[in-house]
């Protein structure tokens, strides 16, 4: 199964480009006495689906929750500004390859779409080069995952892509959740394939019925009996004269009476089903349920969506940011860290904010240049706040 899930990669990556890849120009040849191929763990959690329910990247982001889901991940994160930090001082400038990693796309795009790879398959990798006079890399291309192909040389990775292979000085490894023992990170494709395969036959369920692909919409009722034969060309006959967009009026005779069928979804659970699997797919990303929404099992206050979105900003996006600023820290000089500045998705409303901030400086440990500051108001707006002088001195303008 290995061997297949490996040889299916290396298939994959043969679209990538070479020309694409020119630009990295440290490439080593790899020599090696024996090749040690990496074994997934397996804890009875891989058993295959039964029926023709395929769940892939694809198939998953066709979900309406798990796409939410990610897209509110990534683009969360992505959206943050990003900075190099040496004893919690910003640098400047800022390093390019935390500027703009790849010069074809934003700093957002590549953030976002590593971070897709990240949450759905568990790992994502860039290939590092242009490099500085020191070594650093100013660039990096974000590879797609099925194209990267891991294997262990003793206690080193090497990762074959398109033909080459590379070292970890070469490639910057993003790893989701790990078990113990391996390098790899852990697929959601993999590990929840039973829950997002019931989401997508429930989904693939629902569009068969409301095709009416799936109930009948009518029954024909005769007084007497019938040979298939005869049952068969009669529904055929009047499926021919009022099937389609017919709407004229049907001419019943011998005794035959239609008696039409009515299902709503909520008849056939549909509804629930869907939710269900939805609210599913929100405890696996970690999403609460009104943001991808998701119809909540609780009634909503605005105290508990407050509350709610910072938990998210906690304890959701925090590790996926703590993670993502680990691994981008090994890519600049020893003593400084990569950084994302999340006081936007920290900071309380207006209101709460401002009575804090008249806490603050009736205590002292702040001043009103300093609330200023924390507002982004500017200088300009410090220097309108202060009383102007009025001339109160009457001119005689009299003739």
């Amino acid at each position: 199964m290995l061997e297949s899930i490996e040889q299916s990669r290396l298939k994959a990556g043969r679209w990538y480009c070479d020309e694409v890849m020119g630009i990295f120009t440290r490439r080593k040849t790899e020599t090696r006495e024996r090749d040690i191929p990496f074994v997934y763990p397996s804890y009875g959690f891989f058993q295959p689906i039964q029926g023709p329910v395929t769940v892939n990247s694809q198939t998953t982001l066709g979900i309406p929750a798990a796409y939410r889901c990610v897209q509110l991940i990534a683009d969360s994160i992505a959206s943050l500004p990003l900075k190099a930090y040496r004893h919690n001082v910003e640098v400047e400038p800022t390093p390019a390859i935390l500027y703009q990693p790849d010069r074809t796309m934003t700093r957002h795009e590549m953030i976002a779409s590593t971070l897709l790879s990240m949450l759905i398959h568990g790992n994502a990798y860039w290939l590092l080069g242009d490099r500085d006079a020191l070594g650093y890399p100013r660039q990096a291309v974000l590879l797609a995952t099925d194209a990267v192909n891991v294997r262990t040389l003793g206690a080193e990775l090497i990762y074959h892509v398109s033909g080459q292979s590379y070292t970890s000085e070469d490639i910057l490894h993003f790893r989701g959740l790990q078990q113990a023992g391996s390098p790899m990170g852990m697929s959601v494709l993999e590990h929840h394939r039973r829950t997002i395969g019931i989401s997508i036959a429930g989904e693939d369920c629902a569009s068969e019925v409301y095709n009416a692909g799936g109930l009948p919409v009518g029954v024909l009722e005769a007084d007497e009996a019938m040979s298939k034969d005869e049952a068969d060309q009669v529904k055929a006959q009047f499926v021919a004269a009022n099937g389609g967009r017919s709407r004229g009026p049907a001419i019943l005779a011998n005794g035959l009476k239609y008696k039409p069928l009515s299902f709503n979804p909520k008849d056939l659970e549909l509804i629930d089903a869907r939710q269900y699997s939805a609210q599913q797919i929100c405890t696996i990303f970690g999403v609460p349920a009104f943001l991808a929404g998701v119809a909540a099992p609780n009634s909503m206050t605005y105290s508990n969506v407050n509350q709610d979105s910072i938990h998210f900003a906690r304890y959701t996006l925090r590790p996926w940011i703590s993670r993502v600023e680990a691994t981008l820290s090994t890519l600049i000089p020893r003593g400084q860290e990569a950084r994302f500045t999340m006081d936007a998705l920290l900071r309380a409303d207006t209101i709460t904010r401002y009575q804090g901030y008249e806490i603050a400086i009736r205590a002292g440990f702040l001043t009103p240049a300093e609330v200023r500051d924390l507002e982004d108001f500017g200088l300009e707006a410090a220097d309108q706040s202060q009383p102007e002088e009025i001339d109160t001195e009457v001119t005689d303008v009299s003739v």
